[in-house]
């Protein structure tokens, strides 16, 4: 079934570069859906690799994916000073190159631009303004609500983002991944540890050069 979902994508966005229509065909929640792509199995000489997504949740002609793996390392920000997501790199290149690098232009017609709210749990500083973006991270409380236990937040890392130096756990395979929130030092931000645990401070910091992403976005679909 999901097999048949991604061909089905795959062809209507085929046929959408003939005929201009932005949108996917409705998925369901748990659904797993190629949509994009981006080099995973860090062998260039055959180019990029189709992009999975899970579907989070499906609601009034649009669908939120989040990518199945771990798939790039990535630095929040390069210094280790106070920081929030709408002033970072992460939120800069994510929203820029990652996006034009990613999808085709019919693929990025159907990305939604979507009100992202930003706030701090811990009390320590603001969350920073909420932003306007297509792409971006979950945050602490998103983590929560989606994979409410630890087990489900163990992720994993493409093969790109082991080259590039992300932890790796020599017992699982799994890797650490960062949120969008600030964390409970002005210079962390909340991630998920090798096990799943949310840790919010400690191997955290903005310029913690192993930590990996998980993209989102909100997708338009119809039938």
């Amino acid at each position: 079934m999901k097999r048949l979902l991604c061909i089905c994508i795959l062809f209507f966005l085929c046929l959408s570069s003939v005929a201009s229509a932005a949108s996917i065909p409705t998925p369901e929640v748990g659904d797993v859906i190629i949509f994009g792509s981006y080099e995973q199995d860090n062998v260039l000489e055959n180019g990029k690799e189709p992009l999975e997504w899970i579907v989070l949740e499906v609601q009034d002609g649009k669908a939120w994916l989040m990518t199945k793996y771990c798939i790039d390392t990535v630095i929040f920000y390069p210094q280790r000073v106070p920081m929030y997501w709408g002033k970072s790199d992460l939120r800069a290149w994510m929203n820029s190159d990652f996006i034009q690098e990613t999808f085709t232009p019919e693929e990025q017609e159907i990305i939604l631009t979507t009100t992202v709210k930003n706030d701090n749990p811990h009390g320590m500083k603001g969350g920073g303004a909420d932003t306007e973006d297509k792409i971006y991270l979950l945050s602490k409380s998103e983590v929560l609500h989606f994979f409410p236990e630890m087990a489900d937040r163990v992720a994993y890392p493409t093969e790109l983002a082991k080259s590039k130096g992300c932890t790796v756990s020599p017992e699982t395979g799994s890797c650490r991944w960062w949120t969008r929130t600030p964390g409970a030092r002005k210079m962390d931000v909340c991630g998920m540890r090798l096990d799943g645990r949310i840790s919010d401070y400690g191997m955290q910091d903005v310029d913690w050069p192993t930590n990996t992403m998980r993209p989102v976005m909100w997708v338009r679909c119809g039938e």
